[in-house]
Protein backbone atom coordinates (compact mmCIF):
# COMPACT_ATOMS: atom_id res chain seq x y z
CA UNK A 1 0.00 0.00 0.00
CA UNK A 2 1.34 3.60 -1.09
CA UNK A 3 -0.13 6.98 -0.10
CA UNK A 4 -0.28 9.17 -3.50
CA UNK A 5 -2.51 11.82 -2.63
CA UNK A 6 -4.45 13.29 0.19
CA UNK A 7 -7.37 16.02 0.11
CA UNK A 8 -10.80 17.00 0.94
CA UNK A 9 -13.72 18.19 0.02
CA UNK A 10 -13.26 21.48 1.12
CA UNK A 11 -11.79 23.30 -1.10
CA UNK A 12 -9.42 25.49 1.46
CA UNK A 13 -7.57 21.58 2.68
CA UNK A 14 -4.29 21.72 1.49
CA UNK A 15 -4.28 19.09 -1.16
CA UNK A 16 -0.43 16.51 -0.27
CA UNK A 17 1.32 14.54 -2.88
CA UNK A 18 3.80 11.94 -1.69
CA UNK A 19 6.43 9.87 -3.10
CA UNK A 20 8.62 6.59 -2.50
CA UNK A 21 10.72 6.74 0.74
CA UNK A 22 11.18 9.35 3.18
CA UNK A 23 7.91 11.69 3.22
CA UNK A 24 8.44 15.24 5.52
CA UNK A 25 5.19 17.19 6.02
CA UNK A 26 6.71 20.14 7.46
CA UNK A 27 5.11 22.87 9.74
CA UNK A 28 7.23 26.18 9.28
CA UNK A 29 7.36 28.95 11.39
CA UNK A 30 7.50 32.17 9.05
CA UNK A 31 8.11 35.26 9.47
CA UNK A 32 5.03 36.66 9.10
CA UNK A 33 3.47 34.83 12.22
CA UNK A 34 2.45 36.77 15.59
CA UNK A 35 3.55 35.37 18.88
CA UNK A 36 -0.06 34.33 19.41
CA UNK A 37 0.45 31.46 15.88
CA UNK A 38 1.76 27.99 16.74
CA UNK A 39 3.13 25.71 14.62
CA UNK A 40 0.76 22.51 16.74
CA UNK A 41 -2.42 23.99 14.92
CA UNK A 42 -0.72 23.82 11.50
CA UNK A 43 -2.50 20.40 11.23
CA UNK A 44 0.38 17.86 11.21
CA UNK A 45 -1.31 15.74 14.20
CA UNK A 46 -4.66 16.09 12.36
CA UNK A 47 -2.83 14.77 9.13
CA UNK A 48 -2.12 12.00 11.08
CA UNK A 49 -5.17 11.30 12.65
CA UNK A 50 -7.40 11.75 8.84
CA UNK A 51 -4.87 8.57 7.39
CA UNK A 52 -6.22 6.13 10.03
CA UNK A 53 -9.35 7.45 9.65
CA UNK A 54 -9.44 7.13 5.75
CA UNK A 55 -7.87 3.47 6.81
CA UNK A 56 -11.36 2.69 9.07
CA UNK A 57 -10.65 4.05 11.98
CA UNK A 58 -12.74 5.90 14.42
CA UNK A 59 -13.26 9.90 14.01
CA UNK A 60 -11.16 11.96 16.74
CA UNK A 61 -12.50 14.67 18.81
CA UNK A 62 -10.44 17.28 17.20
CA UNK A 63 -11.96 16.99 14.16
CA UNK A 64 -15.32 17.06 15.24
CA UNK A 65 -16.21 20.03 14.80
CA UNK A 66 -19.44 21.98 13.17
CA UNK A 67 -17.09 23.57 10.24
CA UNK A 68 -16.23 19.91 8.99
CA UNK A 69 -19.20 18.04 9.56
CA UNK A 70 -20.54 18.79 6.12
CA UNK A 71 -17.07 17.53 4.16
CA UNK A 72 -15.11 14.18 3.44
CA UNK A 73 -11.27 13.35 3.52
CA UNK A 74 -9.83 11.34 0.39
CA UNK A 75 -6.86 9.19 -0.36
CA UNK A 76 -5.49 7.74 -3.44
CA UNK A 77 -3.89 4.63 -2.29
CA UNK A 78 -1.96 2.05 -4.17
CA UNK A 79 -3.87 -1.27 -2.78
CA UNK A 80 -1.47 -3.58 -4.11
CA UNK A 81 -0.93 -5.24 -8.01
CA UNK A 82 -4.31 -6.70 -7.63
CA UNK A 83 -6.40 -3.62 -7.01
CA UNK A 84 -4.15 -1.07 -8.01
CA UNK A 85 -4.44 2.41 -7.48
CA UNK A 86 -7.83 3.46 -5.59
CA UNK A 87 -9.63 6.92 -4.70
CA UNK A 88 -11.05 6.25 -0.94
CA UNK A 89 -13.05 8.72 0.30
CA UNK A 90 -14.85 9.01 3.54
CA UNK A 91 -17.43 11.73 4.79
CA UNK A 92 -17.62 13.28 8.31
CA UNK A 93 -21.00 12.28 8.75
CA UNK A 94 -22.04 9.46 8.47
CA UNK A 95 -18.93 7.96 9.58
CA UNK A 96 -20.45 4.55 8.51
CA UNK A 97 -19.97 4.89 4.36
CA UNK A 98 -16.93 4.62 2.33
CA UNK A 99 -16.83 5.73 -1.23
CA UNK A 100 -14.13 3.98 -3.29
CA UNK A 101 -14.02 4.92 -6.55
CA UNK A 102 -16.99 6.83 -6.70
CA UNK A 103 -18.80 3.25 -5.32
CA UNK A 104 -20.53 3.11 -2.13
CA UNK A 105 -19.59 0.61 0.59
CA UNK A 106 -19.85 0.10 4.55
CA UNK A 107 -16.80 0.69 6.72
CA UNK A 108 -16.70 -2.64 7.75
CA UNK A 109 -16.83 -3.79 4.17
CA UNK A 110 -13.48 -1.50 3.56
CA UNK A 111 -12.30 -3.09 7.02
CA UNK A 112 -12.47 -6.53 5.33
CA UNK A 113 -11.15 -5.08 2.36
CA UNK A 114 -7.77 -3.88 4.50
CA UNK A 115 -7.65 -6.80 6.43
CA UNK A 116 -6.99 -9.35 3.44
CA UNK A 117 -4.50 -6.97 2.41
CA UNK A 118 -3.02 -6.86 5.88
CA UNK A 119 -3.11 -10.51 5.91
CA UNK A 120 -6.03 -11.18 8.82
CA UNK A 121 -7.40 -14.49 8.63
CA UNK A 122 -11.48 -14.05 8.87
CA UNK A 123 -11.59 -16.26 12.06
CA UNK A 124 -9.51 -13.99 14.06
CA UNK A 125 -10.62 -10.99 15.84
CA UNK A 126 -7.46 -9.63 17.32
CA UNK A 127 -5.64 -7.69 16.04
CA UNK A 128 -8.00 -5.63 14.44
CA UNK A 129 -7.15 -3.48 11.45
CA UNK A 130 -7.90 -0.58 13.63
CA UNK A 131 -5.37 -1.58 16.22
CA UNK A 132 -2.63 -2.72 13.26
CA UNK A 133 -2.63 0.69 11.70
CA UNK A 134 -3.26 2.54 15.06
CA UNK A 135 0.96 1.31 15.66
CA UNK A 136 1.53 2.49 11.80
CA UNK A 137 -0.06 5.47 12.17
CA UNK A 138 0.23 6.44 15.98
CA UNK A 139 -1.16 9.36 17.67
CA UNK A 140 -0.24 8.17 21.18
CA UNK A 141 3.07 8.45 22.98
CA UNK A 142 3.01 7.79 26.30
CA UNK A 143 3.73 3.92 25.69
CA UNK A 144 6.00 2.51 22.75
CA UNK A 145 3.97 -0.61 23.28
CA UNK A 146 0.05 0.50 23.39
CA UNK A 147 -1.91 2.90 20.73
CA UNK A 148 -4.08 4.24 23.13
CA UNK A 149 -3.93 4.59 27.15
CA UNK A 150 -6.37 1.87 28.12
CA UNK A 151 -5.18 -0.91 25.65
CA UNK A 152 -4.58 -4.04 27.51
CA UNK A 153 -1.39 -5.79 28.00
CA UNK A 154 -2.57 -9.27 25.67
CA UNK A 155 -3.91 -6.42 22.84
CA UNK A 156 -0.35 -5.15 22.91
CA UNK A 157 1.07 -8.62 22.57
CA UNK A 158 -1.24 -9.62 20.27
CA UNK A 159 -0.91 -6.92 17.85
CA UNK A 160 3.03 -7.16 17.55
CA UNK A 161 3.09 -10.93 18.15
CA UNK A 162 1.15 -10.38 14.53
CA UNK A 163 3.70 -8.07 12.92
CA UNK A 164 6.69 -10.18 14.19
CA UNK A 165 4.77 -13.05 12.30
CA UNK A 166 3.47 -15.19 14.84
CA UNK A 167 -0.03 -17.00 14.88
CA UNK A 168 -2.81 -14.57 15.48
CA UNK A 169 -5.05 -18.05 16.60
CA UNK A 170 -2.32 -18.88 19.33
CA UNK A 171 -2.12 -15.39 20.59
CA UNK A 172 -5.96 -14.92 20.59
CA UNK A 173 -5.64 -17.79 23.48
CA UNK A 174 -3.87 -14.83 25.55
CA UNK A 175 -7.57 -13.25 25.26
CA UNK A 176 -9.16 -15.73 26.43
CA UNK A 177 -7.61 -16.77 29.33
CA UNK A 178 -7.76 -12.47 30.12
CA UNK A 179 -11.48 -12.60 29.40
CA UNK A 180 -12.13 -15.85 31.82
CA UNK A 181 -9.66 -14.55 34.62
CA UNK A 182 -11.51 -11.00 34.08
CA UNK A 183 -14.86 -13.19 34.93
CA UNK A 184 -13.28 -14.71 37.69
CA UNK A 185 -12.40 -11.89 39.66
CA UNK A 186 -16.22 -9.82 39.02
CA UNK A 187 -17.49 -13.32 40.45
CA UNK A 188 -15.54 -13.19 43.33
CA UNK A 189 -15.58 -9.33 44.03
CA UNK A 190 -19.33 -9.70 43.83
CA UNK A 191 -19.53 -12.96 46.05
CA UNK A 192 -16.90 -11.25 48.75
CA UNK A 193 -19.10 -8.04 48.81
CA UNK A 194 -22.24 -9.94 48.89
CA UNK A 195 -23.48 -8.09 45.26
CA UNK A 196 -25.53 -11.61 45.08
CA UNK A 197 -26.03 -12.45 48.73
CA UNK A 198 -24.30 -13.21 51.10
CA UNK A 199 -22.30 -16.53 50.83
CA UNK A 200 -20.00 -17.16 54.16
CA UNK A 201 -20.34 -21.45 53.81
CA UNK A 202 -17.59 -23.03 51.81
CA UNK A 203 -18.52 -25.29 48.64
CA UNK A 204 -18.96 -28.37 51.49
CA UNK A 205 -20.46 -26.57 53.96
CA UNK A 206 -22.92 -25.70 51.28
CA UNK A 207 -23.56 -28.96 49.42
CA UNK A 208 -24.39 -30.41 53.32
CA UNK A 209 -26.68 -27.97 53.95
CA UNK A 210 -28.23 -27.96 50.28
CA UNK A 211 -28.68 -32.02 51.29
CA UNK A 212 -30.26 -31.42 54.12
CA UNK A 213 -32.66 -28.60 52.71
CA UNK A 214 -33.59 -31.42 49.75
CA UNK A 215 -34.25 -33.84 52.47
CA UNK A 216 -36.53 -31.91 54.24
CA UNK A 217 -38.68 -30.88 51.45
CA UNK A 218 -38.69 -34.30 49.91
CA UNK A 219 -40.37 -35.71 53.17
CA UNK A 220 -42.67 -32.82 53.78
CA UNK A 221 -43.49 -33.26 49.99
CA UNK A 222 -44.31 -36.86 50.34
CA UNK A 223 -46.34 -36.36 53.45
CA UNK A 224 -48.58 -33.45 51.92
CA UNK A 225 -49.01 -35.78 48.93
CA UNK A 226 -50.52 -38.32 51.12
CA UNK A 227 -53.03 -36.33 52.44
CA UNK A 228 -56.26 -35.26 51.30
CA UNK A 229 -57.45 -31.54 52.63
CA UNK A 230 -60.85 -31.87 54.50
CA UNK A 231 -62.48 -28.49 55.36
CA UNK A 232 -64.14 -29.83 58.03
CA UNK A 233 -61.30 -31.28 59.82
CA UNK A 234 -62.14 -29.37 62.67
CA UNK A 235 -65.52 -30.88 63.63
CA UNK A 236 -64.32 -34.42 62.82
CA UNK A 237 -61.61 -33.23 65.95
CA UNK A 238 -64.23 -32.08 67.74
CA UNK A 239 -66.29 -35.52 67.42
CA UNK A 240 -63.09 -37.69 68.32
CA UNK A 241 -62.58 -35.41 71.62
CA UNK A 242 -66.36 -36.24 72.38
CA UNK A 243 -66.71 -39.60 71.55
CA UNK A 244 -63.44 -40.29 73.67
CA UNK A 245 -65.08 -38.24 76.30
CA UNK A 246 -67.85 -40.66 76.62
CA UNK A 247 -66.06 -43.95 75.91
CA UNK A 248 -63.99 -42.92 79.40
CA UNK A 249 -67.03 -42.23 81.02
CA UNK A 250 -68.75 -45.90 79.59
CA UNK A 251 -65.24 -47.15 80.94
CA UNK A 252 -65.47 -45.51 84.69
CA UNK A 253 -69.49 -46.86 84.71
CA UNK A 254 -68.27 -50.42 83.29
CA UNK A 255 -65.54 -50.62 85.93
CA UNK A 256 -68.39 -49.34 88.90
CA UNK A 257 -70.30 -52.26 87.58
CA UNK A 258 -67.70 -54.59 88.00
CA UNK A 259 -67.52 -54.05 91.05
CA UNK A 260 -70.84 -54.27 92.09
CA UNK A 261 -71.64 -57.14 90.27
CA UNK A 262 -69.15 -58.98 92.22
CA UNK A 263 -70.30 -57.67 95.47
CA UNK A 264 -73.96 -58.79 94.62
CA UNK A 265 -72.42 -62.49 93.90
CA UNK A 266 -70.41 -62.72 97.65
CA UNK A 267 -73.35 -61.56 99.07
CA UNK A 268 -75.59 -64.38 97.50
CA UNK A 269 -73.31 -66.78 98.44
CA UNK A 270 -73.12 -65.41 102.48
CA UNK A 271 -76.77 -64.87 102.69
CA UNK A 272 -77.52 -68.72 101.69
CA UNK A 273 -78.48 -70.67 105.19
CA UNK A 274 -76.08 -73.72 106.22
CA UNK A 275 -78.64 -76.04 107.13
CA UNK A 276 -82.78 -76.50 106.60
CA UNK A 277 -84.71 -75.20 109.22
CA UNK A 278 -86.55 -79.20 110.54
CA UNK A 279 -82.45 -80.13 110.44
CA UNK A 280 -82.01 -77.34 112.98
CA UNK A 281 -84.53 -78.14 115.27
CA UNK A 282 -83.37 -81.82 115.42
CA UNK A 283 -79.88 -80.76 116.40
CA UNK A 284 -81.21 -78.37 119.01
CA UNK A 285 -83.49 -81.04 120.74
CA UNK A 286 -80.06 -83.19 120.55
CA UNK A 287 -77.99 -80.93 122.14
CA UNK A 288 -80.92 -80.09 124.96
CA UNK A 289 -80.93 -83.57 125.17
CA UNK A 290 -77.28 -84.57 125.86
CA UNK A 291 -76.90 -81.82 128.85
CA UNK A 292 -79.92 -83.59 130.69
CA UNK A 293 -82.70 -80.66 129.39
CA UNK A 294 -85.97 -81.72 127.69
CA UNK A 295 -87.14 -78.53 125.73
CA UNK A 296 -91.26 -78.78 126.00
CA UNK A 297 -93.16 -78.95 122.86
CA UNK A 298 -94.30 -75.08 122.94
CA UNK A 299 -90.36 -74.29 123.12
CA UNK A 300 -89.52 -76.63 120.07
CA UNK A 301 -92.71 -75.42 117.98
CA UNK A 302 -91.50 -71.59 118.42
CA UNK A 303 -88.19 -72.13 117.36
CA UNK A 304 -89.17 -73.95 114.67
CA UNK A 305 -91.09 -70.51 113.45
CA UNK A 306 -88.33 -68.33 114.16
CA UNK A 307 -86.44 -70.80 111.57
CA UNK A 308 -88.55 -70.95 108.99
CA UNK A 309 -89.10 -67.18 109.18
CA UNK A 310 -85.39 -66.53 109.07
CA UNK A 311 -85.40 -69.22 106.47
CA UNK A 312 -87.86 -66.76 104.43
CA UNK A 313 -86.26 -63.87 105.14
CA UNK A 314 -82.75 -65.21 103.52
CA UNK A 315 -84.95 -66.47 100.34
CA UNK A 316 -86.27 -63.26 99.89
CA UNK A 317 -83.24 -61.07 100.44
CA UNK A 318 -81.60 -64.03 98.08
CA UNK A 319 -84.46 -63.12 95.69
CA UNK A 320 -83.58 -58.94 95.77
CA UNK A 321 -79.46 -59.53 95.04
CA UNK A 322 -80.66 -61.80 91.74
CA UNK A 323 -82.76 -59.35 90.62
CA UNK A 324 -80.15 -56.76 91.46
CA UNK A 325 -77.02 -58.80 90.09
CA UNK A 326 -79.32 -59.43 86.80
CA UNK A 327 -79.84 -55.34 86.32
CA UNK A 328 -76.44 -54.85 87.16
CA UNK A 329 -75.64 -57.91 84.46
CA UNK A 330 -77.62 -56.32 81.67
CA UNK A 331 -76.65 -53.06 82.21
CA UNK A 332 -73.13 -54.05 81.79
CA UNK A 333 -73.78 -55.73 78.94
CA UNK A 334 -75.32 -52.22 77.29
CA UNK A 335 -72.29 -50.63 78.44
CA UNK A 336 -69.65 -53.01 76.89
CA UNK A 337 -72.22 -52.50 73.57
CA UNK A 338 -72.70 -49.15 73.31
CA UNK A 339 -68.98 -48.42 74.46
CA UNK A 340 -68.03 -50.79 71.64
CA UNK A 341 -70.30 -48.71 68.97
CA UNK A 342 -68.66 -45.70 70.60
CA UNK A 343 -65.11 -46.80 69.64
CA UNK A 344 -65.94 -47.79 66.57
CA UNK A 345 -67.29 -44.60 65.30
CA UNK A 346 -64.21 -42.70 66.59
CA UNK A 347 -61.75 -45.62 65.28
CA UNK A 348 -63.55 -44.47 61.99
CA UNK A 349 -63.44 -40.61 62.82
CA UNK A 350 -59.42 -40.89 63.34
CA UNK A 351 -58.48 -42.90 60.24
CA UNK A 352 -60.07 -40.05 58.46
CA UNK A 353 -58.00 -37.57 60.43
CA UNK A 354 -55.10 -39.80 59.64
CA UNK A 355 -55.91 -40.12 56.15
CA UNK A 356 -56.80 -35.95 56.15
CA UNK A 357 -55.41 -32.27 56.96
CA UNK A 358 -57.21 -29.17 58.05
CA UNK A 359 -57.46 -26.60 55.74
CA UNK A 360 -55.19 -24.54 57.62
CA UNK A 361 -52.87 -26.69 58.86
CA UNK A 362 -52.69 -27.81 54.99
CA UNK A 363 -51.75 -24.16 53.90
CA UNK A 364 -49.17 -23.53 56.09
CA UNK A 365 -47.09 -26.75 55.20
CA UNK A 366 -47.69 -25.48 51.64
CA UNK A 367 -45.63 -22.35 53.00
CA UNK A 368 -43.50 -24.28 54.94
CA UNK A 369 -42.58 -26.56 51.60
CA UNK A 370 -42.95 -23.11 49.55
CA UNK A 371 -39.67 -21.65 51.92
CA UNK A 372 -38.59 -24.95 51.59
CA UNK A 373 -38.12 -24.57 48.34
CA UNK A 374 -36.65 -20.78 48.12
CA UNK A 375 -33.86 -22.15 50.56
CA UNK A 376 -32.99 -25.45 48.32
CA UNK A 377 -32.87 -22.53 45.42
CA UNK A 378 -30.89 -20.16 47.11
CA UNK A 379 -28.56 -23.06 48.24
CA UNK A 380 -28.09 -24.44 44.78
CA UNK A 381 -27.13 -20.77 43.24
CA UNK A 382 -24.86 -19.99 45.69
CA UNK A 383 -23.45 -23.72 45.51
CA UNK A 384 -23.36 -22.90 42.24
CA UNK A 385 -21.82 -19.72 41.93
CA UNK A 386 -18.81 -21.28 44.37
CA UNK A 387 -18.48 -24.05 42.12
CA UNK A 388 -18.07 -22.08 39.00
CA UNK A 389 -15.06 -19.98 41.01
CA UNK A 390 -13.57 -23.26 41.70
CA UNK A 391 -14.15 -24.73 38.11
CA UNK A 392 -13.28 -21.04 36.60
CA UNK A 393 -10.14 -21.26 38.60
CA UNK A 394 -8.85 -24.99 37.46
CA UNK A 395 -9.78 -24.11 33.72
CA UNK A 396 -8.06 -20.87 33.96
CA UNK A 397 -4.76 -22.49 35.36
CA UNK A 398 -4.88 -25.26 32.62
CA UNK A 399 -5.76 -22.34 29.88
CA UNK A 400 -2.85 -20.36 31.14
CA UNK A 401 -0.09 -23.07 31.14
CA UNK A 402 -1.56 -24.20 27.42
CA UNK A 403 -1.80 -20.63 26.09
CA UNK A 404 2.12 -20.08 27.49
CA UNK A 405 3.01 -23.66 26.12
CA UNK A 406 1.70 -22.24 22.70
CA UNK A 407 3.35 -19.02 22.70
CA UNK A 408 6.83 -20.61 23.70
CA UNK A 409 6.56 -23.30 21.18
CA UNK A 410 6.05 -20.49 18.49
CA UNK A 411 8.95 -18.76 19.98
CA UNK A 412 11.24 -21.70 19.59
CA UNK A 413 9.32 -22.25 16.09
CA UNK A 414 10.31 -19.08 14.89
CA UNK A 415 13.78 -18.48 16.60
CA UNK A 416 15.84 -17.30 12.84
CA UNK A 417 13.16 -14.22 12.13
CA UNK A 418 12.78 -13.63 16.15
CA UNK A 419 16.47 -13.16 15.65
CA UNK A 420 17.26 -11.06 12.83
CA UNK A 421 14.40 -8.49 14.41
CA UNK A 422 16.38 -8.48 17.64
CA UNK A 423 19.64 -8.26 16.05
CA UNK A 424 17.92 -5.60 13.51
CA UNK A 425 16.25 -3.91 16.84
CA UNK A 426 19.71 -4.01 18.73
CA UNK A 427 21.76 -2.94 15.72
CA UNK A 428 19.75 0.60 15.12
CA UNK A 429 19.73 1.84 18.67
CA UNK A 430 23.67 1.13 18.96
CA UNK A 431 23.22 3.70 15.58
CA UNK A 432 21.49 5.92 17.57
CA UNK A 433 23.04 5.65 21.19
CA UNK A 434 27.16 4.16 20.99
CA UNK A 435 27.53 4.36 24.84
CA UNK A 436 24.10 2.46 25.94
CA UNK A 437 23.54 -1.44 25.96
CA UNK A 438 19.98 -1.73 23.50
CA UNK A 439 18.35 -4.99 23.43
CA UNK A 440 14.79 -6.47 22.80
CA UNK A 441 13.64 -8.70 24.80
CA UNK A 442 10.45 -11.41 23.44
CA UNK A 443 9.10 -13.95 25.48
CA UNK A 444 6.00 -15.89 26.60
CA UNK A 445 3.83 -14.27 30.49
CA UNK A 446 2.87 -16.80 32.67
CA UNK A 447 -0.51 -16.45 31.21
CA UNK A 448 0.54 -16.83 27.83
CA UNK A 449 0.41 -13.46 26.45
CA UNK A 450 3.31 -12.43 24.46
CA UNK A 451 5.64 -9.78 25.93
CA UNK A 452 8.04 -7.89 23.83
CA UNK A 453 10.33 -5.23 25.98
CA UNK A 454 12.33 -2.78 23.98
CA UNK A 455 15.19 -1.79 26.47
CA UNK A 456 17.74 0.98 26.65
CA UNK A 457 20.15 0.91 29.37
CA UNK A 458 20.01 4.54 31.03
CA UNK A 459 17.31 6.48 32.66
CA UNK A 460 13.94 6.81 32.34
CA UNK A 461 14.04 9.91 30.45
CA UNK A 462 10.90 10.42 27.46
CA UNK A 463 14.17 10.71 24.71
CA UNK A 464 14.71 7.17 25.61
CA UNK A 465 10.92 6.71 25.61
CA UNK A 466 10.37 8.02 22.25
CA UNK A 467 13.97 6.32 21.03
CA UNK A 468 12.19 3.14 22.20
CA UNK A 469 9.12 3.53 20.53
CA UNK A 470 11.15 4.68 17.05
CA UNK A 471 12.85 1.52 17.64
CA UNK A 472 10.07 -0.67 18.18
CA UNK A 473 7.87 0.28 14.98
CA UNK A 474 10.73 -0.02 12.85
CA UNK A 475 11.49 -3.01 13.37
CA UNK A 476 7.67 -4.48 13.38
CA UNK A 477 7.16 -2.71 10.17
CA UNK A 478 10.33 -3.97 8.56
CA UNK A 479 9.54 -7.74 9.78
CA UNK A 480 5.88 -6.99 8.81
CA UNK A 481 6.15 -6.24 5.48
CA UNK A 482 8.70 -9.19 5.00
CA UNK A 483 6.44 -11.76 5.96
CA UNK A 484 3.30 -9.61 4.08
CA UNK A 485 1.20 -8.54 7.06
CA UNK A 486 1.89 -4.75 6.18
CA UNK A 487 1.03 -2.22 3.81
CA UNK A 488 4.24 -0.08 2.72
CA UNK A 489 3.71 2.61 4.80
CA UNK A 490 5.21 4.05 8.60
CA UNK A 491 3.39 7.34 9.65
CA UNK A 492 5.53 8.94 12.57
CA UNK A 493 3.79 12.13 13.90
CA UNK A 494 6.08 15.00 15.16
CA UNK A 495 5.34 14.45 19.32
CA UNK A 496 7.01 11.19 18.79
CA UNK A 497 9.98 13.70 18.53
CA UNK A 498 9.16 16.45 21.05
CA UNK A 499 11.46 14.94 23.84
CA UNK A 500 15.03 13.82 21.64
CA UNK A 501 18.01 15.30 21.13
CA UNK A 502 18.80 16.87 18.05
CA UNK A 503 21.45 13.92 17.11
CA UNK A 504 18.94 11.65 18.32
CA UNK A 505 16.36 13.06 15.81
CA UNK A 506 18.95 12.94 12.97
CA UNK A 507 19.95 9.43 13.50
CA UNK A 508 16.17 8.34 13.68
CA UNK A 509 15.42 10.02 10.05
CA UNK A 510 18.69 8.76 8.66
CA UNK A 511 17.64 5.46 9.91
CA UNK A 512 13.81 6.00 8.48
CA UNK A 513 14.92 7.24 5.11
CA UNK A 514 17.63 4.13 4.71
CA UNK A 515 14.96 1.72 5.56
CA UNK A 516 12.30 3.40 3.24
CA UNK A 517 14.47 2.89 0.44
CA UNK A 518 16.39 -0.65 1.24
CA UNK A 519 12.97 -2.97 2.09
CA UNK A 520 11.14 -0.23 -0.01
CA UNK A 521 8.48 1.25 2.39
CA UNK A 522 6.90 4.95 2.71
CA UNK A 523 7.97 6.67 5.83
CA UNK A 524 5.94 9.97 6.43
CA UNK A 525 7.17 11.57 9.08
CA UNK A 526 5.44 15.27 10.50
CA UNK A 527 7.98 17.80 11.59
CA UNK A 528 8.41 21.36 12.96
CA UNK A 529 11.13 23.25 10.35
CA UNK A 530 13.29 23.80 13.62
CA UNK A 531 13.68 20.60 14.72
CA UNK A 532 14.20 19.89 10.65
CA UNK A 533 16.99 22.50 10.40
CA UNK A 534 18.52 21.43 13.57
CA UNK A 535 18.50 17.53 12.17
CA UNK A 536 20.50 18.64 9.32
CA UNK A 537 23.41 20.31 11.67
CA UNK A 538 23.49 16.87 13.11
CA UNK A 539 23.92 15.35 9.83
CA UNK A 540 20.66 14.60 8.52
CA UNK A 541 20.60 15.06 4.60
CA UNK A 542 17.00 16.71 3.89
CA UNK A 543 17.04 16.15 -0.47
CA UNK A 544 13.83 15.85 -1.43
CA UNK A 545 12.14 14.40 1.49
CA UNK A 546 9.92 17.55 2.00
CA UNK A 547 6.56 17.29 0.14
CA UNK A 548 4.45 20.35 -0.88
CA UNK A 549 2.86 22.10 0.40
CA UNK A 550 4.59 23.59 3.26
CA UNK A 551 2.51 24.16 6.21
CA UNK A 552 2.81 27.29 8.14
CA UNK A 553 1.14 28.63 11.13
CA UNK A 554 0.83 32.29 9.19
CA UNK A 555 -2.51 33.34 9.97
CA UNK A 556 -5.90 31.81 9.04
CA UNK A 557 -4.79 30.27 5.73
CA UNK A 558 -1.44 28.93 6.41
CA UNK A 559 -2.59 25.13 8.50
CA UNK A 560 -3.67 21.98 6.64
CA UNK A 561 -7.27 22.74 6.37
CA UNK A 562 -6.71 26.52 5.31
CA UNK A 563 -8.86 27.81 8.10
CA UNK A 564 -8.46 28.07 12.07
CA UNK A 565 -11.18 26.51 14.35
CA UNK A 566 -11.57 24.95 17.87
Amino acid sequence: MFLHELGSSDSRFKRLWFHEGMNILLADKTTESTSGDSRNGAGKTSFVRIVRYLLGGGIADSLKVEALSKHSFWAKLDLGESVGISRVERPISPQTKVYIDGATTSVDDWKRELSAILGIPDSVRRPTVGQLFGQLARDYFGDPLKTHRVESDWESGTRMGFFLGFSPEILAKAGEVTALEKNRKALSKAISEGAIGAITLSEPELRARLAQAREKRSRLESNLSGFRVDEQYADHQADADRLTHAIRELNDEGLSLERRKRDLELAMTEERPAVAGTDLAKQLESMYAEVGIVLPGAATHRFAEVAEFHASVVRNRQMYLQAELLSVTQRLAEVNSERQALDQRRSSIMNLLNDSMALETFRSAERELTDLDALVADLERKLELVQSVSDTGIRLRAMMSEAESSVRTEIADRELPLESAIVLFQQLGEEIYADRNVSLLIEATRKGMLKVVPKIDGDASAGILGVKTFLLDMVCTVTAIQLGRAPRILVHDSQLFDSMDDRQIASCLNIGARLADEVGFQYVVTLNSDRLTAAESEGFDRRSYVIDPVLTDSGEEGGLFGFRFI
